[in-house]
């Protein structure tokens, strides 16, 4: 008689398929076990019983040329393959993946990847060959793509609403008593027929058919091989609905027919921390389930060797989601969750149930603890039913280079991933907060953007950093793609922001990179970014990009007093860069279309308050002059004079008449569309400038009062426009204020008495204001 392997057919990340596994390997004690997985892992699964192993965890495998192209294999503690490990590696028994190799998978995945692209390509080019524009397929009617699930199939059979509540109710909450084997044997047939009705009904494409009729023969394969080598009961860990096309006979030859010639790609594989958020349907994992948190609890029942019941079980959750009740502020009596826990035992027993499922733990809580208010329970569902943990790696583990580096550092400034955000804030003149601050600005230039810098130069100085932390297992794969760039975060950093640097389009990004680099503590990398925005500036023409440029560089300077920086370069390349701004920008400001007026004006903006902090005399003069020369430039863009002028009445270079001239220049006599636009750029900014500023309103008043009938209904738009940045309780005030009308200034007093305690203070202001005394 032919042997045959034990098929477990098993749900991925079901607590009470792992329960019922673990006791079908007790009772079969098999020779070898063989778990549904790509075979890539056999190296890792040797991992799996060290003590610093604590999932939830994954495989991580991933092209060696292209680290992108990569797929995880999730698994946590309550996960049947997690259990089939620790069982086999716990006995001593041969232990081994036997699905499809992830060389093949992944190569499929590039190759449907491209092909899907090229088909775009060619369907842009038929339209584009088509002269009216439509889609010659468009009218062409679609077969609908049906999609059975063959556990709704079951379920409906046994009464079930779906298949979910069916497969919990019947498996992952058996409850005790029942045998794993005789459940096991019953799986396998009640699969294998509804595989079959799914396979009938046409539930699935020929594409998707394929795809597993291809793993399923790799699986036969390696079953074949282990009956041959072990004399023993062979035990297999597979998806349940695999169980059929594992059954199916099929010959040898057949099966290395359908799986000849298939491409193949380099793979690596390592170990990486997963999480529960990852787990769940929620985060887009397809095999994920709806609740980490709650198999959990279940895993806990089944794994306990107490074997408190049902009653401890219900006690012990319904403890637990009064406690997270409380820690939200609402009101949570331990009495209250001894009710819940009695309810959700009452409404179990009435449902026919051995053990309360979620929605029974969920219905009491909702009724006892939270008075039957969902608000209450939604602000702790994600903490409850989810769950925040991150697996950690043991350390001896071989990792690849960039995740040992990526440890270490978080050892080094005890930072510890978490998937829930969380805020920081960190002191650049302490050795912990400076430490944080450069891992932190190293992995965004690899592109693993775990923090996200909120705040910076704010609160005390320039000291101070606000950093958003939340970590993404997917994270582990932008490690992997850094590897190209070195073996260390900080190597890794400065190499990727070099070749960003020499392939950088316009200057602008290449004084962020400088900036970059130098935040994150790679001088070497500065100096490279210095030497290409000093050759770039030299070729560029383009007076909106050298401004842009100059601001995240005197930024930069900004951090001297924390950071050890090259202050005399950068000083010199800013200076550089300010004497080109300064000597162009007239000029330049001529001829400008719509988009690139906007892009200039934000780059003044952005320019001027540079070099107000950067501090050079010369600088701001020649400035501030080029500012009043674009006023009397009859063909500057409006909104550069507009912006203009605004400068030179908020920093009082002019008095009071010279405004009102310069600005009755540009709206007398102009086309509404012109003067609009220069009126937008004149009063942007906070409404509470313009109301504070008595010259300002009155003049926009007085322009407005002149205008006919013609030009004010055809300048009404324009002006609108103008105002919608303020806010509704600004702009009330703006008309309250108007109606106030114009109120005389009190002359100020001819001698100013001498306070010689506010001259002994002046200078210590003046160092906590940021400003030296040629500003006076």
């Amino acid at each position: 008689m032919k042997r045959k392997a034990h098929l477990f057919g098993i749900r991925h990340h079901g607590p009470g398929s792992a329960a019922l596994l673990k006791g079908a390997l007790d009772a079969l004690d098999p020779a070898c076990v063989l778990i549904e997985g790509s075979t890539e892992g056999d190296a890792l699964i040797q991992h799996a019983a060290l003590p610093g192993m604590k999932p939830p965890l994954a495989m991580l495998f991933y092209a060696a040329d292209e680290a992108a192209n990569a797929v995880f294999a999730p698994f946590a503690e309550f996960s049947p393959e997690w259990v089939a490990m620790q069982w086999a590696l716990a006995h001593g028994r041969p232990v081994r993946f036997i699905d499809w190799p992830a060389a093949v998978s992944l190569a499929l995945t590039k190759a449907a990847r491209e092909e899907g692209l090229a088909a775009l390509e060619r369907k842009a080019a038929e339209l584009a060959e088509n002269s009216d524009g439509e889609d010659p397929e468009e009218g062409a009617p679609k077969a609908p793509t049906i999609r059975l699930d063959p556990l709704d199939l079951l379920a409906e059979a046994a009464g079930y609403g779906d298949g979910e509540s069916l497969w919990n109710g019947l498996i992952e909450q058996h409850g005790s008593g029942q045998s794993p084997l005789e459940i096991f044997a019953a799986i396998e047939a009640a699969m294998t027929e509804a595989r079959q009705h799914q396979a009938d009904a046409g539930g699935m494409s020929d594409a998707e058919w394929l795809r597993e009729k291809r793993r399923e023969a790799f699986m036969r394969g390696h079953i074949g091989d282990a009956l041959k080598q072990h004399d023993g009961e062979v035990a297999v860990v597979i998806g349940a609905w695999h169980v059929g096309g594992l059954r199916a006979e099929t010959t040898v030859a057949e099966d290395r027919a359908i799986v000849k010639d298939l491409p193949k790609v380099k793979v690596e594989a390592t170990w990486a921390p997963w999480s529960d958020g990852r787990l769940s349907y929620a985060s887009g994992y397809g095999a994920g389930v709806i609740s980490p948190g709650w198999y959990r609890h279940l895993w806990s029942l089944y794994s306990s060797d107490r074997h408190d019941g049902p009653e401890a079980f219900a006690a012990v959750w319904q403890a637990r989601t009064a406690a997270l009740l409380r820690q939200e502020g609402f009101d949570a009596s331990t009495a209250s969750a001894i009710e819940a826990a009695r309810l959700a035992l009452g409404l179990a027993s009435m449902r026919g149930l051995s053990v309360p499922g979620l929605a029974e733990m969920r219905d009491a809580s909702l009724s006892s603890l939270c008075h039957g208010d969902d608000i209450p329970l939604a602000m702790i569902e994600r903490k409850l039913y989810i769950g925040s943990r991150i697996g950690e790696i043991d350390e001896a583990v071989p990792q690849m280079p960039l995740a040992k580096d990526f440890e270490l550092w978080c050892r080094r400034t005890r930072l510890k991933p978490e998937e829930t955000a969380s805020e920081i804030k960190l002191d650049l003149r302490s050795e912990a907060g400076l430490l944080k601050s450069t891992f932190l600005h190293r992995l965004n230039l690899i592109g693993v953007h775990w923090g996200r810098l909120i705040d910076a130069e704010a609160g005390r100085g320039t000291y101070r950093e606000i950093w958003s932390l939340a970590w993404s297992p997917d994270m582990s794969v932008g490690l992997a793609e850094a590897l190209v760039w070195g073996p260390t975060i900080e190597q890794a950093a400065a190499a990727a922001t070099i070749d960003r640097g020499r392939n950088a389009n316009g200057i602008a990004g290449l004084s962020e990179l400088v900036r970059g680099a130098l935040v994150a503590d790679l001088p070497e990398a500065a100096s490279a970014c210095i030497d290409l925005l000093q050759a770039a500036a030299v070729q560029n023409n383009d007076i909106t990009d050298l401004m842009n440029a100059v601001a995240p560089l005197v930024r930069v300077v900004r951090y001297g007093t924390a950071r050890k920086l090259p202050e005399p370069e950068l000083r010199a390349l800013i200076t550089a860069l300010s004497v080109e701004v300064n000597a162009g920008v007239r000029i330049g400001s001529r001829q400008l279309d719509d988009d690139a007026v906007s892009q200039r004006i934000i780059a003044m903006r952005a320019y001027d308050e540079a070099l107000g902090l950067f501090g050079d005399p010369a600088l701001l003069e020649e400035w501030r002059r080029q500012l009043a020369l674009l006023v009397d430039d009859e063909q500057a863009a409006a909104p550069v004079v507009g912006f203009s002028l605004r400068r030179l009445h908020d920093l009082s270079l002019w008095d009071e008449p010279r405004i009102s001239a310069a600005f009755s220049r540009q709206i007398v006599g102009e086309s509404p569309t012109r003067a609009g636009a220069f009126i937008e750029a004149f009063i942007s900014g906070s409404a509470e400038v313009l109301i504070q500023d008595q010259t300002l309103l009155f003049l926009v008043d007085e322009w407005l009062c002149a205008l006919d009938e013609e030009v004010f209904v055809e300048s009404l738009p324009l002006f609108r426009r103008a105002l919608t940045g303020f806010d509704a309780v600004g702009r009330k005030r703006i008309m309250e204020r108007i109606a106030g009308g114009r109120k005389e200034r009190s002359a100020a007093p001819d001698v100013i008495e001498d306070n010689p305690a506010f001259e002994r203070a002046l200078p210590l202001l003046k160092t906590i204001l940021g400003v030296d005394a040629h500003d006076f």
